[in-house]
């Protein structure tokens, strides 16, 4: 078996995060109690549970939480952490999901969640939560004008910690705005090129 570092799933949506960090505490909670084990659709059941007033979480069914259990993975394989999603199995198998087993050894992955000392977790799941959603929040198109606008006004305010050679890249800079991106991002990335 190995063990991708990338998502088994591309385009992670901002629902999938938001779900997956409802999922996780309880999973923390289980791996702490060593030899715990929860369905997909108990696991849904609980978070519903924990946030009656999310409406995000009130609208979860099971069929899909593998995708959200995905995020998860993505954070703990980026930091070396067991893989607590190996915790949650499909009712009627009694095991994960196809994408998981595909990909992975449960049983390897649950006795490594089990000997895990959880206690010493800290709240960076938390920071790498906010920036995932950051990520995934579709972009604000901007118009040529306010782009320019935009553009205009960081320049002047920023005028000397730019090289010269950025008034070079103003019309890069202009569509990189129009599509959505941040005005400090697009002049980091035009400046890299």
């Amino acid at each position: 078996m190995h063990e991708p570092t990338e998502s088994l799933y591309s385009n992670i949506t901002l629902n999938a995060i938001q779900l997956a960090s409802a999922y996780y505490p309880i999973l923390i909670e289980m791996a702490k109690q060593k030899h715990c084990l929860i369905t997909y659709g108990d696991l849904v059941d609980r978070a519903k549970e924990n946030h009656p007033n999310k409406e995000v979480v009130q609208n979860a069914i099971a069929v899909s939480t593998g995708k959200k259990l995905d995020v998860i993975r993505i954070f703990t394989s980026e930091r070396g952490l067991p893989d607590v999603t190996s915790l949650v199995i499909n009712k009627k198998l009694g095991e994960c999901g196809s994408r998981f087993t595909e990909n992975f050894d449960p049983e390897k992955a649950r006795e490594k969640v089990y000997q895990y000392n959880w206690e010493e977790v800290s709240t960076e799941f938390d920071i790498y939560i906010k920036g995932a959603e950051k990520n995934a929040m579709p972009r604000k198109k901007r118009t040529r004008e306010s782009a320019l606008e935009e553009m205009s006004r960081h320049y002047s305010a920023n005028k000397q910690s730019y090289p010269p050679s950025i008034k070079e890249k103003r019309e890069e800079i202009i569509v990189l705005l129009m599509e959505g991106l941040e005005v400090e991002e697009c002049f980091k990335q035009v400046i890299s090129v």
